[in-house]
């Protein structure tokens, strides 16, 4: 199946993963479904200090559609203004659509251009609704979309609060994001039965990705798998997650599977949450080329949540550039011969990971041990909430930028073309 392109790709925050800090709606990005944008300015800059303390500049041009992140009710508009320019005499000018949400957070959207914006105050809106377009009202040195959370003041320019979006958490500044504000997916079809059941990274609905740094690659299941950068951050930043239900519950055997390139962790620990507690499934290998790796037989209640999860904290120095792959997981029924009893972990114990028939007992955190393709190792995976360390941002830019810097036609169709591939 096709995946949507996204540049400097994506992942989403879920149960039991890193949880949006200040917004209860999931934001998705401001603007049209696909579209590449960049991150002119970020938090604590020069120019966004103060009240637009956590706020993000978009370097989108005069034209640009802005979309609604998340569903709520217009609270203020303003759309009458065509006057702007590079002078904070001009800072009240500014054309802007306010939107609030159910929990009292509400976003800013401004700089938008003279009427532009189809929007009333008390109007309902639905995410990916059009909110207006960009301009260049009020103080700008150049086109962009100010965007920020905020808790409602009664006025338009509150206090700008910490927030995330939806598959790139807090973005970074000087980073090119596609759009993930789309219609929305098919709800996960991925459901343990009592037979066997593969989830692939492809499928866009069950495999979900947090922060911004994955990138698609040829190879692996389906034609295709992610990979982003192994590191030995005490949080971990990138995490991608398996998700699916269970019908029929009791044993199944956990499968992961290794591509046979771009794979070099020597360290990717796997958890997996049975319905009833969240285990760890040891570590993994994945250097020593393509293989379904066993990590073996766990108990699964029957239920809607459980998931795989893989994060990018391993324990590995970034600067041995070794690749963490996201590929498939395979599920399948073990129950254990009539007569015998079960030897699956229940995951309702602190010694989480322990292996069926088909893998090795776990060494317990700190031995220093790694397993290979076919063997599994214990031990936390650990502080997976917040970020980690990101890269460096640059020390200027804001509502006082420079005009946005745009991408050129090529580098457009390789960020596009890398997730066009063709996946099951």
């Amino acid at each position: 199946m096709p995946i949507r392109a996204r540049a400097c790709l994506l992942a989403a925050p879920l149960l039991f993963a890193p949880t949006l800090a200040n917004a209860t709606p999931p934001l998705r990005l401001p603007w049209t479904c696909d579209e590449v944008h960049h991150v002119t300015n970020g938090h604590h800059t020069n120019t966004h200090t103060g009240m637009d303390a956590y706020a993000w500049d978009f370097g989108l041009a005069v034209g640009t559609e802005v979309r609604a992140p998340a569903d709520g009710v217009v609270r203020m508009v303003k759309m009458d203004s065509s006057q702007g320019g590079c002078n904070s005499a001009y800072a009240n000018d500014a054309n802007y659509v306010v939107i609030a949400f159910a929990d009292g957070t509400e976003a800013l959207h401004m700089h938008l251009q003279h009427n532009s914006s189809p929007l009333h105050v008390g109007d309902e809106v639905k995410q990916g609704d059009l909110v207006g377009k960009v301009g260049l009202t009020g103080w700008v040195c150049g086109a962009h979309l100010h965007f920020q959370i905020q808790h409602d003041c009664g006025s338009w320019w509150c206090q700008s609060i910490a927030a995330e979006f939806v598959e790139f958490g807090d973005p970074d500044e000087d980073v090119d994001m596609a759009s993930n504000n789309c219609p929305a997916t098919e709800p996960c079809a991925a459901v343990l039965d009592g037979t066997e059941t593969v989830v692939d990274d492809g499928d866009a609905s069950c495999f979900t990705r947090q922060s911004s740094w994955f990138w698609p690659v040829d190879g692996g299941i389906g034609d295709g798998h992610m990979y982003t950068w192994a590191n030995d951050a005490s949080t971990a930043d990138s995490i991608g997650t398996w998700n699916f239900a269970v019908d029929v519950e009791g044993p199944y055997r956990v499968e992961v599977h290794v591509p046979g390139s771009d794979a070099s962790s020597q360290q990717a620990r796997y958890e997996l949450h049975t319905g009833a507690a969240v285990i760890d499934l040891g570590t993994v290998d994945q250097s020593t080329g393509a293989a379904w790796v066993d990590l073996g037989v766990h108990e699964l209640v029957a239920g809607d949540e459980h998931w795989v999860r893989l994060a990018d904290n391993t324990g590995e120095a970034r600067d041995l550039d070794r690749k963490l792959a996201f590929d498939a997981i395979r599920l399948s029924y073990a129950p254990a011969p009539e007569g015998e009893g079960s030897s699956s972990s229940t995951g309702s114990d602190d010694g989480g990971g322990e292996s069926g028939s088909g893998g090795a007992s776990s060494p317990g955190p700190g031995d220093g041990e790694t397993g290979d393709a076919s063997e599994t190792a214990g031990g936390s995976m650990g502080g997976v909430s917040g970020a980690a360390d990101e890269p460096p941002r640059s020390e200027h830019g804001g509502c006082g930028i420079a005009p946005s810097r745009s991408i050129h036609p090529l580098a457009l169709a390789l960020l596009l073309g890398l997730g066009r591939r063709r996946r099951r």
